[in-house]
C-alpha cells in the first residue's frame, strides 16, 4: 500500500522507497527531498523546512504568448544557489517584440548578444547589456544588470518564417531562409545579405514556396551552408570562399549538424559521418549514383557558329549526355551522339567513334550529328555529318565512379559560321 505526505514548503519534491531487510523482511522508508536551494545538508540525519512559498494560486491559467521571452533566476556556481526554477511574478522578467511581425521561432545566443527571429522581422537584444541609440541611430552597447535589454532590429523586411529548421551557425555567421519571401539569408555584423541572389534567385522564387521543411546545417569541412528542400527533394550547398551556391548534392538528410569539424545527417532514423571512406558517389549505403556538370559553351557570343568537338581536362571517368545547341525548334533541331567515356584496349588499339580520346593529358571527342533526316537548308543531315551549329552549345558531363573524378574545364574547337 502507498502512502502520500504533504511537504507544505516551496518547490520539494517527495519520493518514496522501501528497502527490505534480508534478516526479518520489514520494510525500511526511505524519504528524499530536493529543495529549491542547494544546502540541504546531503546524507545528513536532518533537514530544515526550507523556504516557503511566495503564494499560492489555485485559479491559474496558461498564457501563450508567442512574441515574448521569459527568464528565470540563475545558477551561481560559486555559492551553490540555484534559482533557474524561479519565476517571480512581482520581478520584470519578460521581454516581447513586436506582435505584428509573428510569433517568435528562433533564439540564438552568442558572445553576450541574443538574437531574435521572429515570422516577419530579425532582431537583437543585449545579453546584460543594454543599447544607446546615437542621432544617426546607430546602435551603441552599455554596462546594465538587465537580463535581456532593449530590443534593436535589423534593416530589411526579412523574417525566418516558419522554418527554424533552416537556422545553421558558423562563427558570427548566421543562414537561414524567409520561405514567405523566397530568399535565403545571411546575418553578421554588418547585417542582411540575400545569398539567394548569388546566381540562384529564380530557383528559390519557385521552390521554397513549395516546401514544407527547409533542412538547414552547416559543413565545416567544405565551409558551406547546405540546405534540403524536403518536398522538392533537392540539397544545394552555398560556398562561403567562392561566394556562390556551387553544387547540387544527391544525399536529402532528415537533419545534420557538425561536431568536432565532422558533418553528420540523418536519414531513416539512422546518423551518417560524411566523408569518411574513400567511396564517392556513396551516400546512405545506397547504389552510387552519377555525379553531373552541365557546362554551356558560348565563345563569341551572339554569332552562329559549329562547334566540331567536346573535350575536358580531369580524370578519365567522364563521359558526355544531352549534347545539343540553341538551334532547337520546328525548323531545326541540332544534337550530338552521346560520348562514352575513354577506355583504351591495349591489344586493340580499338577506340569507338563516339568516345572521348586521350591527347597530351586531355580528352577530346568529335561532335557526331544525331539530328533528324530531312531538316531544311540542310544538304547533309544525320550521322553523315560532324557538329553542331548555333549560337551556344550545352553539354552535360557524367562520372558513376566511386573513386575521386576531377574536372577542371571544358573544351570545343568552333568555326565561326556567320557575324
Amino acid at each position: 500500500m502507498s502512502t502520500t505526505k504533504e511537504i507544505g514548503y516551496f518547490n520539494s519534491i517527495f519520493i518514496k522507497s522501501f528497502d527490505f531487510a534480508e534478516t526479518d523482511n520489514v520494510a525500511n522508508e526511505r524519504y528524499y527531498i530536493e529543495e529549491a536551494r542547494i544546502k540541504g545538508g546531503f546524507n545528513e540525519t536532518f533537514m530544515d523546512l526550507g523556504v516557503r512559498a511566495y503564494a499560492v494560486n489555485d485559479d491559474y491559467s496558461i498564457i501563450d504568448r508567442k512574441n515574448a521571452m521569459i527568464y528565470s533566476g540563475i545558477y551561481n556556481s560559486k555559492t551553490g544557489v540555484n534559482e533557474t526554477n524561479q519565476f517571480p511574478v512581482g520581478a520584470s522578467i519578460t521581454k516581447a517584440v513586436d506582435i505584428t511581425d509573428g510569433s517568435i521561432q528562433k533564439l540564438h545566443a552568442e558572445d553576450r548578444e541574443l538574437i531574435i527571429l521572429q515570422e516577419d522581422k530579425c532582431n537583437a537584444a543585449g545579453i546584460n547589456k543594454d543599447f544607446i541609440f546615437t542621432a544617426e541611430g546607430q546602435p551603441i552597447s552599455t554596462s546594465s544588470k538587465i537580463v535581456i535589454g532593449q530590443v534593436r532590429t535589423f534593416l530589411g523586411v526579412y523574417g525566418i518564417s516558419l522554418n527554424p529548421e533552416s537556422f545553421a551557425v558558423r562563427g558570427n555567421r548566421k543562414y537561414f531562409t524567409d520561405k514567405k519571401r523566397g530568399v535565403v539569408l545571411r546575418l553578421t555584423r554588418d547585417g542582411l545579405t540575400e545569398i539567394s541572389n548569388y546566381g540562384m534567385r529564380d530557383y528559390f522564387k519557385d521552390n521554397l514556396k513549395s516546401n514544407t521543411k527547409l533542412i538547414g546545417m552547416y559543413d565545416n569541412v567544405k565551409d558551406q551552408y547546405i540546405l534540403h528542400l524536403k518536398e522538392t527533394i533537392n540539397t544545394v550547398g552555398f560556398d562561403e570562399t567562392s561566394k556562390g551556391w556551387t553544387s547540387f548534392y544527391s544525399y536529402y538528410p532528415e537533419n545534420g549538424f557538425t561536431l568536432n569539424n565532422k558533418l553528420y545527417t540523418f536519414h531513416k532514423g539512422n546518423i551518417y559521418t560524411h566523408y569518411e571512406n574513400t567511396d564517392y558517389n556513396v551516400f546512405y549505403g545506397e547504389p552510387a549514383v552519377a555525379s553531373s556538370v552541365t557546362a554551356i559553351m558560348n565563345t563569341d557570343t551572339s554569332v552562329v557558329k559549329t562547334f566540331k568537338t567536346l573535350g575536358y581536362e580531369g580524370t578519365t571517368g567522364w563521359f558526355a549526355t544531352d549534347i545539343k545547341t540553341d538551334l532547337d525548334d520546328a525548323a531545326h533541331t541540332d544534337f550530338a551522339v552521346n560520348i562514352a567515356k575513354y577506355q583504351y584496349d591495349f591489344n586493340t588499339d580499338f577506340i569507338l567513334p563516339s568516345m572521348f580520346q586521350k591527347k597530351e593529358n586531355k580528352y577530346f571527342s568529335i561532335l557526331q550529328n544525331a539530328s533528324i533526316a530531312g531538316q531544311e537548308n540542310e544538304v547533309l543531315f544525320g550521322d553523315q555529318v560532324t557538329g553542331l551549329k548555333g549560337m551556344y552549345m550545352h553539354a552535360t558531363l557524367k562520372t558513376s565512379e566511386n573513386t575521386k573524378q576531377e574536372l577542371f574545364t571544358t573544351l570545343s574547337e568552333v568555326v565561326i559560321s556567320s557575324k
